[in-house]
């Protein structure tokens, strides 16, 4: 029997599934005026507002993330409402404010700003 055989017969063939929990974090987006004007209606109504985003880590101030054709900034600290310790009630989930960097065209595009960015902080 040569080491191959022997690998093969000692493999274990199990599949794991990893479950990553996803961190549900409302953001709030504001778009400056000038690029706002330019939008159609539905465009502003999908990109402008809060919406309830998943992260799988929790996003820190300064970080920058892509969303709805746009780069946008986590502006300040995440702010997370208390609750009592094993409340059954209904929780609040964490609230952040995100500004405004640029709009991005493609993926490549995105991608490249996105290490601009990250190289220079």
């Amino acid at each position: 029997m040569d080491f191959s055989e022997a690998v093969h017969k000692a493999r274990v063939h199990n599949r794991v599934t990893v479950k990553q929990p996803r961190l549900w974090i409302l953001c709030s987006f504001q778009l400056p005026d000038a690029i706002a004007n330019q939008m159609s209606a539905i465009d502003l109504a999908n990109t402008q507002g809060q919406f309830l985003l998943g992260f799988n880590t929790r996003p820190s101030k300064g970080e920058c993330f892509p969303w709805n054709g746009h780069l946008w900034r986590v502006r300040g600290e995440i702010m997370q409402f208390p609750t009592r310790y094993r409340s059954k009630s209904r929780k609040d989930c964490p609230y952040v404010v995100c500004e405004y960097l640029e709009s991005y065209s493609s993926e490549i595009q995105m991608f490249s700003r996105m290490l601009e960015l990250s190289s220079n902080n």
